[in-house]
């Protein structure tokens, strides 16, 4: 349940997000919002937000599903979802940073596939989503060990397999935190309103 749950939020986060904000600036919606009394930060804070329900029900649909018809065991009950379901919300917002990042780059809509691609595939397949990491060769351990996927499923698995909490997974949300920072730098450097 972990690794396609992360999968799950991946997707949404990077190419939803790169669509939404590149079709919002070519067709000239964002500079519409600038002649009204709307602030920057709450078209990005608007958008951002509409993206997080919808992935965070998905994210609840899969559990539900996970759980009841796959007999997945939720160690903890209500808490390891409610852990679960933050994880998913740090993720997220990571992952959307990346798609902030793509929509900026992107000079138009046939170009955000193929960054949006060269972000997740790696991520997909190597941060145990669909199988553990250390199957992998040795030298590309480290390679999977660097990316925000894994130690997202990684935290995930803590948490549903081990009864963890979120106090239990610090590293795991460090790494993150650092690959947050990262991304979102980059992203205010290379996003554009116009």
């Amino acid at each position: 349940l972990p690794g396609p749950l992360g999968f799950a939020l991946l997707s949404p986060g990077v190419f939803g997000t790169a669509f939404v904000f590149l079709s919002l600036r070519q067709t000239l919606v964002i500079k519409r919002f600038f002649a009204t009394p709307v602030k920057r930060y709450s078209i990005v804070l608007g958008e951002m937000l509409a993206r997080i329900v919808f992935a965070l029900a998905g994210a609840i649909f899969i559990i539900v599903i996970g759980h009841y018809v796959f007999d997945f065991t939720l160690i903890n009950g209500f808490a390891t979802v409610i852990n679960m379901l933050i994880l998913s919300l740090i993720g997220l917002i990571i992952f959307m940073g990346f798609g902030f990042t793509v929509s900026g780059i992107a000079k138009n809509e046939s170009t955000v596939p193929p960054l949006s691609n060269i972000i997740t595939l790696p991520q997909f397949l190597l941060s145990g989503t669909f199988f553990s990491t250390s199957a992998f060769p040795k030298w590309l351990q480290p390679l999977s060990n660097a990316l925000p996927l894994t130690h997202l499923n990684n935290a995930m698995r803590k948490i549903a397999f081990e009864g963890a909490s979120l106090a239990d997974c610090t590293h795991q949300l460090l790494i993150l935190l650092v690959w947050g920072i990262i991304i979102y730098a980059v992203a205010v450097k290379t996003f554009k309103w116009e």
